[in-house]
This record gives structure tokens, sequence and C-alpha cells, in this order.
């Protein structure tokens, strides 16, 4: 599976956007629902960054599903933990939450090394088919969607990408941030929750990344 320009896969995506970009949003906003009920009922704040990944994704699979689901043009793949968008029969592509590189995280397994690999081959598609990821990033605080990209890669390379811009306002919108007076003995906060996520001072094991 060759590396396909960033020229051909815009231009089959192209009437998707605002469709791939509603998916994340609104993902988004479920998961800042969330956040603002934990606030505003006091429950203690989320112990790992991947919890909110983790939920996110959940939320984009569903609204991914209901929005694509019965649309002819569109396949769903799938997969164990994971579901992948065939559009047109000629560009696969998985959502993912972007890294400091705007690359997707996802453990290395044998099916996501062979997704990164822009020559490595998946069961069931044409070799022609273009793989591509649909990254979405939030800002330091997670108090804002930021960017919701259409990523080209080659493992830890990234080859080419461009924005999904937003017609709407709603990914702007800033729910209040909450800071805890007092947390867990033993921890202190790192800003990535609405909640405040805190961060054990003793050893811990290196976090799972998102499933592929």
């Amino acid at each position: 599976m060759p590396s396909h320009s960033k020229h051909d896969v815009q231009s089959i995506l192209e009437e998707f956007h605002p469709r791939i970009r509603g998916v994340v949003e609104q993902a988004w906003a479920e998961w800042r629902s969330i956040s603002a009920f934990r606030a505003e009922s006091a429950f203690g704040p989320i112990l790992y960054s991947r919890t909110v990944a983790n939920y996110i994704f959940d939320a984009i699979a569903r609204h991914a599903i209901d929005e694509f689901g019965i649309d002819p043009s569109v396949t769903v793949r799938f997969e164990p933990q994971t579901i992948k968008l065939i559009f047109k029969g000629a560009v696969l592509a998985r959502f993912k939450k972007g890294d400091d590189n705007n690359l997707g995280q996802n453990n290395e397994t044998q099916a996501a090394l062979a997704f990164v690999d822009a020559d490595g081959e998946l069961p069931g598609l044409p070799p022609k088919t273009a793989k591509v990821e649909f990254i979405w990033s939030a800002n330091e605080l997670q108090t804002q969607l930021e960017r919701v990209s259409v990523v080209a890669r080659d493992n830890d390379e990234l080859l080419w990408e461009y924005d999904i811009e937003s017609d709407a306002k709603s990914s702007g919108s800033v729910l209040p941030f909450i800071l805890p007076t007092d947390g867990p003995a033993g921890t202190e906060g790192d800003k990535s929750d609405h909640g405040v996520v805190i961060k054990p001072k003793f050893p811990r094991v290196e976090e799972e990344k998102e499933e592929e």
C-alpha cells in the first residue's frame, strides 16, 4: 500500500469533511458534558490521562457509526476494540488522539504496525487503498478542541497533513475549569482534565496507549 498524495486523498474526502469534523466535535462535547458533571458533583479527579482519550474514542466510534453506518459510499469496518472507515473504497481511515508530532498513538500490535507502515498490507483491502488517520488534538488544559487533521504517515514519519476546519463555533466553547482545593495525600495536580488528572509520586508502570 504505497503512500498517496495529499491532493488525491483530499479530493476523495472533501465532501465528507464537515461530517468527519462533526463526529469529533460531538464526541468532544459529550466528554465536556461528562467532565462538567464530574466537577459539579465534586467527584474525585481522574487518575490517568488515557481514561479521557479512551472515553472520547468510544464516543467518536459511536457517533461515527451513527453518521456513516448507512452511507453507501462509506464502509464501517468493525475490529476488536476499534473501528475503521473506508471512503469510496479508496481511503481507509481511523480516528486517533494526536501526539506531539500530530501522529496517532497506539499499542504496537501487528495490525497497528501494518497500518502505520506506508507499504504495509492489510487483509481484505486492495493494495492501492490509501491509509490515513483522523487526528484530534486539544489544548494543554483539555478545555478546547484545537485541531482535527487528516494525516498520512510512514511509521513514525509524518508524510503530509491538512486540517479539517470547523464550520461551527461549538468546539471553541470553554467550560469552567475547577481546581480541587485538596488532593489525595502524596499526589500533585496535572492540569489535563476538568477536575485535574493527578500524578502519584511513587513509581508507576508506563501507561498503556489507546487500543489500535
